[in-house]
Parts: structure tokens; sequence; C-alpha cells
């Protein structure tokens, strides 16, 4: 299977630590499992310096550049952050802004503070016309809401958590829904409901590695070479092979971020 890991976090210290080898070794091991494209996404400035330049060293690497809506302001202004942001956007092998979006898990920084960050990454998506990332945690109305408020932004919600109504209405507008190993969770039945409604040409596969690994292997780290168990059960669900939606997935990913098949 030809396998593209739509948003994935390799930068992550964790790959050093826990994976036999470090980070090099898990990207040699994935890149032989079939995972043939990554887009290392940025979570804040440092981590999107990190994306570029892991993104410069290996060819099957892309990158994301954004601030996470837990990162918004921690390190500097809206403005500074910004401008050192779209700096970063026109580098080689940057292929989307993100991610970025809103998270009321924590409720941190306040929702208006992650609001005014959002929208400034919209904004910078609209102006370079990049596709954007978007974190959506139990913030889906005020998510739909900015998808709405900037019709000229085109973007994918990651490790969708929705409901099959909210897939439905993204797909309208033209957007993408990607699909991570908590589609695989027994206990997540809302999320392989809206994947059942997403047509599979509106669908991408992810990991959020080092996170979310799939059933059966919760709770240890994961990694790109785990996506088979997320395309497995999404072939389940579409009545198609795994095969098959490992092609269709990684075309649409390619065309997504604009990458050549």
């Amino acid at each position: 299977m030809r396998i593209f890991d739509s948003h994935a976090h390799y930068d992550d210290p964790r790959f050093e630590s826990e994976f036999e080898g470090g980070r090099d070794r898990a990207l040699s091991f994935v890149f032989e499992q079939g995972v043939e494209r990554i887009v290392n996404i940025g979570a804040n400035l440092e981590s999107s310096r990190a994306s570029i330049a892991l993104a410069g060293r290996y060819g099957k690497i892309y990158a994301a550049v954004g601030i996470h809506p837990n990162d918004c302001g921690k390190t500097g202004t809206l403005g500074q952050e910004m401008a050192e942001l779209e700096e970063l956007a026109r580098a080689p092998r940057v292929v989307a802004i993100g991610e970025t979006g809103m998270d009321f898990h924590y409720d941190r920084p306040p929702k208006e503070v992650q609001k005014q960050w959002f929208c400034a990454q919209m904004e910078l998506a609209r102006s370079l016309g990049l596709p954007v990332v978007v974190h959506d945690r139990e913030a889906h109305g005020i998510c739909m809401q900015a998808v709405r408020d900037y019709p000229g932004v085109r973007g994918v919600f990651h490790s969708f958590s929705g409901s099959t109504e909210m897939a439905k209405e993204l797909i309208r507008l033209g957007w993408m829904i990607s699909f991570s190993g908590v589609v695989t969770f027994r206990n997540a039945r809302r999320v392989a409901e809206a994947a059942e409604s997403v047509p599979i040409e509106c669908m991408m596969v992810e990991t959020d590695c080092p996170y979310l690994a799939p059933h059966p292997l919760r709770g240890t780290l994961n990694h790109s070479g785990n996506l088979v168990y997320t395309i497995g059960a999404l072939a389940a669900l579409k009545g198609l092979s795994p095969e098959e939606t490992a092609q269709i997935t990684y075309h649409n990913a390619c065309a997504f971020y604009g990458i050549e098949e």
C-alpha cells in the first residue's frame, strides 16, 4: 500500500526517548512500511521551524507551520508571531498553515485569545493561498463559523470528532476531513458514523503521532506505520479494500496539499 500520513509530529521529543534508535530510526522504519508521504505539522514557532528542517532533510516529508490554540501568545504578541509565521510559511516544502483552531477542553488560553489567533492564521492562509489544518476540540460551533467567515480558505478538520451533520456541512463547503486512530476506538461510535457518511473522495488519514495510537495499540507511542489499522477500519466502513482506501486517501492528500504523486 502507498500511505500518506497527512498529520504527524515527528519533531516531538518522545521519538528520541521512546523509539529504539530515536527519531531517525522511527522514520526509516515507517518508510519501510510503505509510508511514502508525511506532513509534519507545526504547533508553535519552534515546532514549525523543526517541521521545515525535517522536510529539508527527508524527501518524503513536507511541513505545515502554525500556532496551536493552546500555544497562542506563549512566546510573543500576535503581530510578532504572525510576522514570523508568514516568513516561515514562504519556506520551501511548506504546504499548509496549521495547526490552528480552537480547543475548549482546557479553556486556556481564553476563548477570545484563541479566536484572535485562529482568525489571524485564516487570514494568513487566505493571503498566501495555502490550505489550513484545523484543530477542533469541543469547539465545533465556533470552528464552523470561522469556515463560513472565510469562504476563500480551504482546509481540513484533522482527527475529526464532530457529528455526521457537521461532516456533511464541511463537505458542502468544500473542506476535507481527516480521520485518525480514534475511528478504531470502541467508544468512538460517533466518529465512525461520521466516517460512514463522508465520501471517500473527501477523506484523508492521519496518525497525529506520537499521539492517538489506534486500537489495539492504544496508549503506546504512535507512528505512521500504524496507519494500516486506521485504513483498515475505514475500508470496512466504506466497503472497500484496505489497498483501495490507502490509494484514494493518498491521492486526496496529494491533491489537498498540492504535492505531486
